[in-house]
């Protein structure tokens, strides 16, 4: 890969300084803005930028954050009281230019397009996907060590969804000593949950074995959790929700049932910002690789 490419790193929170600074470690030219405070952790080869026309401008590599925006205007930049507009980065970035970022909608993929820059969202990328379930999984252990009043050793735990998180989630807390069962729809991953050595149950009954759990794992993405199952649960029970928007639980009846939730969002930035930079710096790094850059 070419070494003389300079890279743009616009806003993002811990991760994004981590994986600035692995980028400029790797011998390339980094420049970054959007950090607010949180810049003096950037590493010395790191140029901080005065202004996004000085970080953008004749960068061949521009990476926003995950996700790239939250309110679709302006980049999410959490550690920093600047806003950026999103228009700043797209009439200041070069023809030519490669724009990465996460969870990217099409109206900026098609911004981006008519500026005549290539696009890519990396956070639909399968190995970035695969390994960030790894610090999710973990932090998901954390929250329920920081949250109930006994070990993960011997509780009851139920692991709503067996997609990747679920899979290694499931792994971490039987090592733990956990008395795992997990859910899924289709007969094929019921089979791989039973090969494994869990217990199973179809997640569309999960109503039905619900009370009988200390600790509930969701990694489903649609409302699973609704009143009859949490209607099921124990007083005492926690719950913590890994999916993205807009999760899988009733927020509103578990508040009236007086259910604590935790909705752990972006925990790889949270629980393993370090591990997290370097997974992002590596799945961008292979999409410049394939581009043949």
């Amino acid at each position: 890969m070419n070494k003389l490419l300079t890279f743009s790193y616009v806003g993002g929170d811990t991760r994004q300084l981590y994986t600035a600074a692995m980028t400029a470690a790797d011998g390339f030219r980094v420049r970054a803005f959007g950090f607010g405070c949180a810049s003096e952790e950037l590493s010395l080869h790191v140029s901080e930028a005065k202004s996004i026309s000085d970080c953008v401008s004749g960068a061949e590599v521009i990476v926003l954050p995950i996700p790239y925006s939250t309110d679709g205007m302006t980049v999410n930049s959490p550690l920093s009281a600047v806003k950026i507009p999103l228009d700043d980065i797209i009439s200041t970035a070069d023809t030519g230019s490669i724009i990465l970022g996460g969870r990217l909608d099409d109206a900026f993929i098609e911004a981006c397009k008519r500026r005549g820059a290539r696009v890519f969202d990396y956070f639909i990328r399968p190995e970035l996907e695969i390994m960030n379930a790894i610090p999710t999984a973990e932090g998901a252990i954390e929250l329920a060590m920081a949250n109930t009043p006994h070990t993960i050793h011997q509780s009851r735990c139920l692991v709503v969804g067996y997609g990747r998180i679920g899979k290694l989630l499931s792994e971490d807390l039987r090592a733990l000593g956990a008395d795992v069962t997990a859910t899924a729809r289709k007969h094929s991953d019921l089979a791989w949950i039973g090969a494994r050595g869990f217990k199973s149950c179809r997640t569309e009954r999960i109503a039905d074995i619900a009370g009988g759990f200390d600790i509930i794992f969701n990694t489903v993405p649609h409302p699973v959790l609704n009143f009859k199952v949490l209607s099921a649960t124990r007083p005492d029970v926690l719950i913590i929700d890994l999916a993205s928007k807009p999760g899988g639980v009733d927020f509103d009846t578990a508040k009236e049932l007086g259910r604590r939730v935790i909705w752990a969002l972006s925990l790889p930035g949270k629980a393993a910002p370090l591990t997290a930079g370097r997974i992002i710096k590596n799945t961008l790094m292979n999409i410049l690789e394939e581009l043949g850059v």
